[in-house]
């Protein structure tokens, strides 16, 4: 067993996503890729270990190899075959949806990154892109993202500096 770091949780996921079909494979090394820019912003001048949540980005949904269903669950269960994980890593982990109730300052944190992440511009382009080959028109997927938005900024009413941030990345990166 060894330590998650952030060079080896990015290898293990590349690994392991290449399980998935392609735009999965693709939107979940994007989506990682997006928690970590907004990990950057929302752990600016708190002290975190950035690495740790990182490492962290590149490996939470790595259940969904199996199934989207319970993958949080899913991802604990594999990940623990692999890695040592303390309690930050597990929280993180286990509450990193819209609907988790993560005990840590850390969880807190990576729960709102998971969600801002899917409105960053590489997101979003990323959405259009893949329901429009899987043939939903422009305004069908324009009313998805919307929902999306709706759902996260209940989910994020706790946080006055989450929605302001949501609703800048809502508005630069879709409504422009």
């Amino acid at each position: 067993m060894k330590k998650l770091t952030e060079e080896n949780a990015r290898e293990y996921a590349l690994e392991k996503f290449k399980e998935l079909p392609e735009l999965n494979f693709k939107w979940n090394l994007l989506h990682s890729e997006g928690i970590i820019k907004i990990l950057s912003i929302l752990s600016k001048n708190k002290n975190f270990n950035k690495n740790k949540l990182f490492a962290l980005a590149w490996v939470h949904d790595i259940g969904k190899t199996i199934s989207e269903e319970d993958h949080a669950k899913l991802s604990l269960e594999i990940l623990k075959k692999e890695f040592v994980l303390d309690e930050v890593d597990i929280d993180c982990i286990l509450n990193h949806g819209s609907s988790g109730n993560p005990k840590t300052e850390e969880g807190k944190i990576f729960r709102y990154a998971d969600g801002l992440s899917l409105f960053t511009k590489e997101s979003i382009m990323f959405r259009f892109f893949a329901e429009a080959k899987e043939g939903l028109s422009f305004e069908d997927i324009r009313e998805r993202i919307k929902k999306f938005y709706n759902k996260y900024k209940s989910s994020y009413a706790d946080s006055e500096e989450i929605l302001n941030l949501l609703e800048d990345l809502y508005n630069k990166n879709f409504l422009d």
